[in-house]
């Protein structure tokens, strides 16, 4: 028999430079959202639920195209998954947007990725799939370095910052969810996410005080930008790299993000990372890491079992 042919070196390493381009344009949601949100001289900047609202919207009409060819797809997806798919997308987007416009970019991003604990939490319970203690006291250094950032910062910081630790929650919500609808096609499960995300903030504007979605000419070329560069476009590049790098690895080259989210924000508009964030933001990283081997290590030994 046959067995599957494996990519070659040469073409593993263009997965590799693909995943590090898709981390690349995935942090420029930093300085961009840095930039939506200083004011021009005859517009207020636009607010955090307004970039949610344009850049799922107009990142979901750029995947549409490719999703309906892809739609009887959905007849396999439980309704309940579809709903919770797009309740979580919404809750990520919009708290980490929300949060970056309220706190330090890199503060927002490090927050986000305590999502593994979400999944660890969840995996049991909605997709009846184990996790190994070993891989719950791993995640304990990401609950150290939450705990660093929280007290690290000053009390008026709180708020930000548990909005971010939400949008953590829609990350770790939303990668079970994906898990639960892999039998649908995933430009799809993109589409109906972008759209449905950008639907529900739409419908939420006129009951949050002040928020509104007028935004300058300037302010829509930034947001189409954003849509595409740093909101569509890496997602087909992330799908095109996964043929050519195993998952795990994929993950591990991604958390570049990480570090380039604050770094490319520095550099554009000048914020510094603040001090606790400085210190737990590792912490949290290096958890997640630990976090990933385990899973893939016991992953291996239950399928050589």
């Amino acid at each position: 028999m046959n067995e599957p042919r494996k990519p070659n070196t040469r073409s593993q390493w263009a997965g590799v430079a693909a995943l590090i381009l898709c981390a690349t344009m995935w942090s420029l949601n930093g300085p961009l959202i840095k930039l939506l949100r200083a004011p021009e001289d005859s517009a207020p900047g636009v607010g955090g639920l307004a970039i949610a609202c344009y850049r799922s919207t107009l990142g979901g009409l750029l995947f549409l195209p490719f999703a309906v060819s892809r739609r009887e797809s959905l007849s396999a997806a439980r309704p309940a998954w579809l709903a919770f798919s797009v309740g979580s997308f919404t809750l990520m987007t919009v708290c980490f947007v929300v949060a970056t416009t309220q706190t330090a970019a890199a503060s927002a991003i490090a927050l986000q990725y305590l999502s593994p604990v979400v999944v660890f939490l969840l995996a049991p319970l909605l997709l009846r799939e184990s996790a190994r203690w070993s891989e719950g006291i791993a995640l304990l250094g990401a609950l150290a370095g939450l705990a660093v950032i929280f007290f690290g910062h000053p009390p008026a910081a709180t708020g930000p910052l548990v909005i971010a630790v939400f949008s953590g929650v829609g990350y770790g919500s939303l990668t079970v969810a994906l898990r639960g609808l892999r039998a649908t096609d995933p430009r799809v499960v993109v589409a109906m996410n972008f759209l449905g995300s950008g639907l529900l903030t739409a419908l939420a504007v006129p009951f949050v005080p002040g928020a509104t979605l007028a935004v300058t000419p300037r302010q829509f070329g930034l947001l189409a930008l954003m849509s595409v560069v740093q909101f569509a476009a890496p997602y087909a590049v992330f799908s095109w790299a996964l043929q050519r790098v195993e998952a795990h690895r994929a993950s591990l080259i991604l958390l570049l993000e990480v570090i380039l989210n604050p770094l490319l924000t520095y550099l554009v508009v000048g914020e510094r990372v603040p001090i606790p964030t400085l210190i737990g933001g590792p912490m949290i990283v290096l958890s997640v890491v630990g976090w990933m081997c385990l899973s893939w290590r016991n992953k291996r030994l239950r399928s050589a079992g």
